[in-house]
């Protein structure tokens, strides 16, 4: 019953108030009289602290003021107490709700998705995968059928040996291990042997398993072997064995190519005016939200930049802004002397060496020819190279290999 009376009191609410005056006892005992619901009456001298229900609270200060007694309010408590605060705080009230809204809508979404174990297949190829099954940063909880995606994915990438997707709160994991597909060097019974990459006259080789089969100066064709694996007979003369020793070793040839094309001499060419437009449009979970507006220029380059919002480092946001960028232009005519037009050529070829030529290539020499006509300037160019010519290759692939010096068939046991 105490506590049933505690609770009562607090939902009720309840105000401590003091008094001052010399008519306290008959303003106490009027209240009585009135049914005013007062008690914890607590008097010395011409003072007393009592505590007051909040409904009765306006008709006790009416009375009090009636028997010129000064009341002050000590302390406000109880459940009314919120209430007023809220009456009056409105805005208060609505963010709270708004939070409580907000914390379980959150909590009902799928905000980080992990992923371990890809090696060969990206991360971008199987979130890829999730988004057609319905799995994105922002989807609903609710509508994830791990075991389905799982199996979609295998299906998919058949390198995937073993796929688990598993839900703890607002993140989703996907753990996966794929095959190791096997390379040349682990087949054991079958023999490997190093293969011209291209035509070529051979400028250097140097042999550290196998049998070369070329010399230096020796012209050679793609796919011509350069240097065979070996037989090497071991077991005993009851059980002769021959285990095959790979071939391998590095070889070098002198290899020309021609780059062939044409600089115009009139051309057109973009001037940029410095006139720039930005637009934005937003990606809220699925859902593209575009502002519809016309290109702003008839000539521009557009590029675009998208960011993701996201709440801390590891907890990105389903809402993109997608900022295009247009950058205007006018196409001016350009005329091209014939020293610029050269200049322009050797650009090119320079680039061209850059973007298909590797690392360790050496070019020995570039000749260049230019032949001018009426409206563009011809240009051939022959570029004479130092490169790394050999590659592994099992004989299968070539139908036949060449195994210490002799020709072998193509099934080994």
């Amino acid at each position: 019953m105490i506590y049933i009376s505690k609770l009562w009191k607090f939902v009720q609410g309840y105000v401590i108030i003091s008094i001052k005056g010399y008519n306290i006892e008959k303003l106490i005992n009027k209240a009585v009289q009135l049914n005013i619901n007062i008690y914890n009456i607590e008097k010395l001298n011409n003072t007393a602290k009592l505590t007051i229900c909040p409904k009765d609270f306006k008709a006790f200060i009416k009375l009090s003021k009636k028997y010129k007694c000064k009341t002050k309010i000590l302390n406000k408590n109880g459940l009314f107490r919120f209430i007023l605060f809220f009456r009056y705080n409105f805005l208060y009230l609505l963010g709270i709700l708004i939070a409580i809204i907000l914390v379980y809508f959150l909590t009902q979404r799928i905000w980080i998705i992990d992923i371990k174990g890809n090696t060969d297949i990206s991360k971008s190829s199987i979130l890829y995968s999730c988004n057609t099954d319905g799995l994105y940063v922002g989807c609903s909880k609710n509508n994830i059928d791990c075991k389905k995606i799982a199996e979609n994915i295998k299906l998919k990438y058949k390198t995937i040996s073993w796929i688990n997707i598993s839900l703890k709160g607002a993140s989703v994991h996907i753990k996966l291990s794929e095959e190791k597909p096997y390379t040349i060097a682990t087949i054991k019974s079958e023999p490997m042997n190093i293969v011209a990459t291209t035509d070529c006259q051979i400028a250097s080789i140097v042999t550290t398993k196998g049998t070369p089969q070329v010399k230096k100066n020796d012209i050679v064709k793609a796919g011509d072997i350069l240097i065979s694996a070996q037989l090497v007979p071991s077991g005993n003369e009851e059980n002769p064995v021959n285990d095959i020793v790979n071939a391998n070793g590095t070889v070098r040839g002198i290899i020309n190519r021609t780059y062939a094309f044409t600089v115009p001499f009139n051309t057109k060419e973009k001037k940029y005016t410095g006139n720039t437009k930005a637009q934005y449009s937003f990606k809220v979970f699925n859902k593209q939200i575009n502002n519809n507006k016309a290109v702003p220029f008839s000539q521009c380059d557009t590029s675009v930049k998208v960011t993701q919002l996201n709440i801390g480092e590891s907890c990105p946001l389903p809402i993109y802004i997608y900022k295009t960028v247009y950058k205007e232009y006018i196409l001016s005519d350009i005329n091209r002397d014939l020293t610029l037009a050269k200049k322009i050529a050797n650009k090119q070829i320079v680039d061209y060496i850059v973007q298909n030529y590797a690392i360790d290539s050496d070019i020995i020499s570039v000749n260049t020819k230019y032949n001018k006509s009426k409206n563009v300037l011809q240009v051939s160019s022959e570029i004479v190279s130092n490169e790394n010519v050999g590659k592994e290759m099992i004989y299968e692939e070539i139908g036949g290999n060449t195994l210490n010096g002799t020709k072998e068939n193509s099934n080994i046991s």
